[in-house]
């Protein structure tokens, strides 16, 4: 019995979800109506999201101050940039496809980019690649979705690897990550930002395009480049405007009185990469058609109810990866 409408062994299906079943519609508007219409915090919930920015704050700070810039990007040359982006485009397809919420998107993504700081896959192990991406989708699933699906029905385009092997990178996985799987996500700052910051329009309406933009980033560089904090409050500036100045991100970052101090260069850094990426994807669709246009709209639509992960704190040494661990 399928557990999707759209099964995990055809990628090829559309990706507009119409195809999706009327229960998982209901379900998608069920998060929306939940997600979309969040009420001002409370003195309770503004408390616990100063906590939450502060373990952000200090564990970031540590963490990308361990690896270099290089390291941290882990994706400088070209075939190992094109091989990441196809992972990560791989598992966008798979929220559309399969109604995946973006929080377990993201964590997919996280998890390849965290394995990535640790251990390195030479540009010949085209499988190796595949069957890493699939295992972070797996797990992510694992973690966020109620009925995650069987690993038989796991596809990378003509890749199909058996479930036992999939477990073995799972527990590959695992092991690099220090089985910490459950981390602190941009999402949980958004509706904190967008209140705070105080724009004109109303922030539940910034919502939707700062997640279209959150996957925009993750599309062009690791999400280790950027603290989680750092991404959620750029995605919100993003989505207020494309030609904002530093001055004003300042002006609205100082005005939110916020108990901890966020980066200034980082953030401004981060939403000039989003407008960036934005641009390129218009110029794009008018030279290729609408395709990257409708997708960065379809990443505006996706939004969910998002959970607000406990916070974890995972930091080591790369390790080259050693295969014959999978046999």
């Amino acid at each position: 019995m399928e557990l999707y409408d759209c099964t995990l062994s055809s990628l090829f299906c559309p990706e507009d979800g119409s195809h999706l079943g009327e229960d998982e519609e209901k379900d998608e508007i069920d998060e929306l109506f939940v997600f979309g219409n969040a009420s001002p915090l409370t003195q309770a919930e503004d408390d616990f999201m100063e906590t939450l920015l502060s373990k952000d704050t200090n564990f970031a700070t540590s963490t990308l101050s361990f690896f270099s810039s290089e390291d941290r990007l882990s994706v400088s040359d070209d075939s190992r940039r094109f091989s990441r982006l196809e992972s990560i485009r791989w598992i966008l397809k798979m929220k559309f496809c399969c109604g995946f919420k973006s929080q377990t998107a993201y964590l997919a993504m996280s998890y390849l980019d965290s394995f990535f700081l640790r251990r390195v896959i030479h540009d010949g192990n085209v499988w190796a690649m595949k069957l890493l991406t699939i295992a972070c989708l797996s797990l992510a699933a694992k973690m966020e979705e109620s009925s995650p699906p069987l690993l038989s029905e796991y596809r990378l385009e003509d890749y199909r690897f058996s479930s036992k092997l999939i477990q073995r990178m799972e527990l590959l996985v695992l092991d690099t990550l220090e089985w910490r799987l459950s981390c602190v996500t941009p999402f949980a700052f958004l509706s904190y930002f967008a209140s705070k910051f105080q724009f004109h329009r109303c922030y539940n309406d910034l919502i939707p395009p700062a997640i279209g933009f959150i996957f925009q980033i993750a599309q062009a560089m690791s999400l280790m480049s950027y603290r989680p904090s750092t991404i959620a409050a750029s995605a919100i500036f993003a989505a207020s405007g494309d030609g904002l100045i530093k001055k004003f991100l300042e002006s609205k970052i100082s005005g939110a009185r916020l108990s901890e101090p966020l980066d200034m260069d980082q953030i401004f850094s981060c939403y000039e990469v989003m407008i960036q990426e934005t641009r390129k994807d218009k110029i794009n669709s008018k030279i290729f058609g609408v395709h990257e246009s409708e997708n960065h709209t379809k990443l505006e639509n996706s939004v969910d109810f998002i959970h607000m992960s406990p916070f974890s704190v995972s930091c080591n040494k790369r390790r080259r990866l050693q295969w014959s661990q999978l046999g």
